[in-house]
């Protein structure tokens, strides 16, 4: 049995302004938020939609203010092409991020552009010292964008953990162990609205990567998440692929079962980045704190680089093989200078050639978001939920 229809955690229920969206217009309005401005006339093709059903939606869409439509010159015989493209103010996703050491935040519009967002390192990661810190990182993203606010039609979390029980919880890592079987949605609603999803933190990161990165030219692909720990995520034909209890894409375990005699128990993680830094002289309490301070010279990274680059490749390996995903895409909270690093020495195992031809493997690239991925795909998901397929 799966329970996709429960994940994420939560629900969001349509502002006033708004009109709920068929599907045949999601497919639109998803088409022009992951390819971006498009025209009219090449719509019916694109979207297998007639042309009547794509005039409907569009006139409809201009008339709420969903979607601007402005023409091109002709570039041969006949009318001017319209072009079309989502209105970004039309509509707004809070996104929030509470990963291990760190709390993020995000504003994102309708076209999935961050109008503000930032990370703070977490010090407490008890529930009333979060709470408190994100009320204050929720009133200064509202004051210092200034949108209007019902504009906001809900907010997103990404929270680490995997999930567990009936009712579906998250079971967090260590460092956070104050949240076990804690309910965010009536935990964090009082500070980001009733209008609230809650999810894995490598899900939302994925999302992210699904809409605004790698996944507008790839449909299929695997999200490997760096952060104090490990996990990741499954894009499969666009959207998030999730199994059982929604803990598809837990690929951490995968490592320690292969790696258990490994330094670090097989699991390149940031956490495992920060030891190896402090074996080599330099000490931080945090990753947050190493992040902001490390480059490609500090003491420890090439260690890691070294020690890194085989289970990602083994991993890579399994999952053409187990998914047949086209790509696996590295990203987290890790620098994009040492994502680049990472994978340009990844050499995937080789399968045995049958009839002189190899068993088609996956890409291994480094992510294509730029920014906080987790609370940009937590920002994304009351969107998607309202307009997008």
């Amino acid at each position: 049995m799966t329970i996709d229809c429960e994940i994420p955690l939560g629900s969001v229920a349509s502002p006033v302004w708004h009109r709920p969206v068929a599907a045949g217009g999601r497919a639109l309005l998803d088409l022009l938020l992951r390819a971006g401005p498009a025209v009219q006339g090449t719509l019916p093709r694109r979207l297998d939609l007639s042309q009547p059903s794509i005039a409907r939606l569009v006139s409809g869409f201009v008339a709420e203010g969903l979607v601007a439509a402005s023409s091109r010159a002709a570039t041969g015989r006949g009318n001017p092409s319209v072009l079309l493209s989502l209105v970004p103010d039309h509509a707004y996703g809070v996104g929030v991020g509470i990963t291990g050491d760190a709390l993020s935040i995000a504003l994102a519009d309708l076209t999935g552009q961050v109008c503000a967002g930032w990370r703070e390192p977490m010090v407490d990661r008890s529930r009333a010292a979060v709470v408190k810190q994100l009320t204050a990182m929720h009133k200064r993203l509202l004051k210092d964008t200034a949108v209007d606010r019902d504009r906001i039609v809900g907010a997103g979390v990404g929270f680490a953990g995997f999930l567990v029980g009936d009712p579906l919880r998250f079971n967090p890592p260590a460092v956070l162990a104050d949240w076990v079987d804690a309910d965010l949605v009536t935990t964090l609603s009082p500070v980001l609205g009733s209008n609230l999803l809650c999810d894995n933190d490598a899900t939302c990161a994925a999302i992210a990567e699904g809409l605004l990165g790698v996944g507008r030219s790839t449909a299929t692909f695997a999200y490997a998440n760096l952060t104090n720990g490990f996990g990741g995520g499954l894009i499969v034909d666009g959207r998030p692929m999730r199994g059982v209890r929604g803990n598809a894409g837990d690929f951490g375990a995968v490592w320690w079962l292969l790696g258990r005699d490994r330094p670090g128990g097989g699991y390149p993680s940031l956490d495992r980045l920060r030891t190896l830094v402090a074996d080599h002289g330099t000490a931080f309490d945090t990753v947050e704190e190493m992040l902001a301070a490390i480059d490609p010279a500090t003491p420890g990274v090439d260690a890691w680089l070294s020690e890194a680059r085989e289970p990602f490749a083994t991993l890579a390996f399994l999952l053409g093989h187990i998914v047949a995903c086209e790509k696996l895409v590295i990203g987290g909270r890790a620098p994009g200078w040492l994502l680049a690093s990472l994978v340009e020495g990844i050499e995937l195992p080789v399968s045995p050639t049958r009839h002189d031809r190899p068993f088609p493997l996956p890409t291994v690239v480094p992510s294509a978001v730029q920014g906080d991925a987790t609370a940009m795909g937590a920002a994304l998901m009351p969107l998607q939920a309202l307009f997008f397929r």
